[in-house]
């Protein structure tokens, strides 16, 4: 039997014994953070078992530490920490060799080699299993706590960036679950490694006083990529009617309407139901469900496409949205994402007016994906911040579109705002009667000057707000400053909303008002769809100003279920705020591809290298790299929220001219798995073709 020399750390070893090959077999202590249900659920990834490179490198690092290591003698554990398990995959350009994955880490982080795992393991093996505290690289980009479950500790709860709802500000710990670090040439970065645009233009503006520039991202893959794509189509959509389901929205839908039945209003019921055109019968509610949009209609739709589609030259994978169905939030297990449908148009409903169309079906029978959605009602994400301006201590970081609950608003929109209580009489609070013409979407700091430079170790943090912008008016003339109604034919708003009735500024026109952005209901649908949707039973007039409240309770109801249900939201708290919107729904794959912080091939730090040689300020040491690294044998893929294949990337190290290339393809048939979508920042797009040179001198 082989005993360390007596020394402060000897209690860490239970023993070392030498087996029969002349192995020493290094027992470990019993204690662990290890979750055993962080497993993957790809069929290619297999388990490794056992862990042979883990168990010898780990234990040979082990005894080096203690300085107790013999050049001659071989170290192998007896075991891993219990919830840890070693997977691995072949190289797709390779597949002869396998690479290799580690999981367990209670954040659900994955550890890439044996080096990376062993601070990690160390400090288990020093604090009988807890993780409080350790500073390996996962736990802190993860906080180090475990993930949200169904009884959530408090250490677990501490992981959400929440924002309280208030009409004046907001205080949070900075956007999303990032930890500051120092990076020689970037600053603070992410927990990626990429420079954090955020805090980094914070320590600019606090140096140089007053700052006013666009947003660049030039050391983010990401950012890079989006470029081409990303400001085009959120102004593409801007210019959409607000009737049409938007990239990552989620919707009601109903996965299969049988021939000759029509989704109707049944005026002696009071409710919606299934209507047979031939039999002139009434059969039975539909079975609505939740569903994340994760392709649009690539042909054009029509407004009459709302309630019974139209003639169409393509198939419904086509003409139609893929819907996948939405898995619950605060669970780990996300298999329902699989069960998707490509549906035309009029099987959908945006998910405001649930309780319309759900009216009729007892609670009990409603689908779960149902409640799943109303989980993340109280959740949102920034889109596309593209300009910083500041004179500290505050400042401010503009956007083109935000996420909040189900719904994506973009500039150019026009949303419904929930009333203020204090301005409306108890009997009128569940009646809405102001809108806001969207000009500008932004994220304000303020008392830089108060706030810790880190904001993670417990000092005062940033305090943020975020507003949204723009023109409002209201159909309530006792509420605007003057007594002359808007002409449409000079004004923002479009002449469909002359329907509504007469709208009267909210404020002075030379002037733009400022709500926070939980005053958001949703978009404001034009008078057409909502006819076709609602069709009016009496005085068309009233019954589209009654139409503009529709859905304002039930927004209002789910927001309330959120905040008590979303295990991301802390205690005393209304709101979480993703990343961005895969980390808002909490979603493992899109479009049939793992995306986020569950890609298992997502390497910012081999991008980086790249984007280096791009803007030719690589040294010797990354070009030695790109040209060693095994990953210029397989293409590069997904980006941050991506389903998007990089099919092209390094593909001969010997090479000077190395290409990334993004390949566009759509399914051929209903039911085919696709995975056309390009994926990046906050949405989704279906991706234009593009080639990035990198050129290694």
């Amino acid at each position: 039997m082989f005993h360390p020399a007596s020394n402060p750390f000897e209690s860490l070893f239970h023993t070392t014994e030498l087996n029969t090959t002349g192995m020493i077999i290094v027992r470990i202590n019993s204690g662990s953070d290890g979750d055993s249900t962080h497993q993957p659920t790809s069929s290619s990834i297999t388990l490794v078992d056992p862990p042979g490179i883990y168990l010898e490198k780990i234990a040979t690092l082990w005894m080096k530490e203690q300085r107790r290591d013999r050049p001659d003698v071989t170290y192998r554990l007896d075991r891993l920490p219990a919830g840890y398990a070693l997977y691995q995959k072949p190289r797709l350009n390779n597949p002869k060799h396998m690479d290799k994955w580690l999981y367990g880490h209670p954040s659900h982080k994955i550890f890439d080699s044996p080096n990376r795992f062993f601070p990690h393991f160390l400090y288990l093996m020093k604090n009988n299993g807890s993780n409080i505290g350790c500073q390996c690289d996962v736990c802190l980009a993860t906080g180090g706590v475990k993930r949200p479950k169904k009884n959530p500790s408090p250490a677990s709860l501490a992981m959400s960036q929440t924002i309280t709802q208030d009409n004046s500000t907001e205080k949070a710990k900075g956007p999303g679950r990032r930890r500051p670090k120092q990076a020689d040439s970037f600053g603070k970065v992410d927990n990626e490694g990429n420079p954090d645009v955020y805090r980094n233009s914070i320590d600019r503006l606090k140096r140089l006083g007053a700052i006013d520039e666009p947003i660049r991202e030039p050391m983010s893959m990401d950012w890079r990529t989006e470029r081409d794509l990303l400001p085009s189509l959120l102004w593409q959509i801007s210019k959409q009617p607000a009737w049409i389901p938007r990239i990552a929205e989620l919707v009601l839908y109903v996965p299969l309407i049988p021939a000759d039945l029509e989704i109707c209003w049944n005026k002696d019921g009071n409710d919606y139901m299934f209507w047979h055109t031939k039999q002139r019968m009434w059969l039975g509610y539909p079975h609505w469900w939740a569903g994340v949009v994760g392709q649009t209609a690539d042909e054009e739709v029509d407004i009459e496409d709302l309630v019974k589609e139209g003639p169409k030259r393509k198939g419904v994978n086509y003409s139609g949205f893929r819907i996948e169905a939405y898995p619950d939030p605060n669970d780990t297990h996300k298999d329902l994402s699989k069960q998707y449908k490509y549906v035309p148009l009029h099987h959908t409903r945006p998910f405001a007016f649930y309780r319309k169309f759900l009216k009729g079906t007892p609670q009990e029978k409603w689908h779960p994906t149902i409640k799943h959605a109303f989980t993340v009602a109280s959740s949102f994400s920034l889109v596309e911040k593209f300009h910083f301006r500041g004179n500290w201590p505050s400042a401010m970081v503009f956007c083109k579109g935000i996420y909040i609950g189900s719904e994506l608003v973009v500039i150019g929109d026009t949303v419904r705002l929930c009333p203020l209580r204090e301005q409306t009489p108890l009997h009128e609070q569940t009646r809405v009667t102001d809108i806001l013409h969207v000009t500008g979407i932004c994220l304000k700091f303020s008392n830089l000057d108060k706030a810790n430079e880190d904001d993670h170790d417990g000092g005062h943090p940033y305090n943020t707000t975020v507003y949204v912008i723009g023109k409002g008016f209201t159909l309530d003339p006792s509420r605007a400053p003057g007594e002359v109604p808007v002409d449409s034919r000079s004004s923002v708003l479009s002449p469909s909303f002359d329907d509504y009735g007469n709208w009267y500024p909210l404020h002075n026109p030379t002037q733009s008002l400022q709500v926070p952005f939980h005053r958001v209901i949703g978009r404001c649908y034009e008078t057409e769809a909502l006819t076709l949707w609602f069709p009016p039973e009496k005085n068309k007039e009233m019954d589209l100003v009654l139409r503009l409240s529709e859905g304002f309770e039930g927004v209002q109801n789910a927001r309330r279920w959120s905040s008590s249900k979303d295990l991301r939201i802390l205690h005393g708290k209304s709101w979480y705020w993703g990343d961005s919107r895969v980390d808002s729904l909490d979603l493992e794959t899109v479009n049939g591809q793992t995306v986020s912080r569950f890609d298992p091939t997502r390497d910012p730090k081999t991008w980086r290298k790249y984007i280096r040689v791009i803007e030719g300020i690589a040294g010797a040491e990354d070009k030695d790299a790109i040209r060693k690294s095994t990953l210029a044998e397989r293409p590069l893929r997904k980006f941050s929220l991506t389903n998007s294949t990089l099919v092209q990337a390094a593909q001969d190290a010997d090479e000077e001219v190395e290409e990334l290339e993004i390949v566009e393809k759509r399914a051929n048939s209903t039911g085919e798995e696709s995975a056309d979508e390009l994926q990046i920042g906050n949405v989704v797009a279906t991706p234009k073709r593009q080639r990035v040179e990198i050129v290694i001198d």
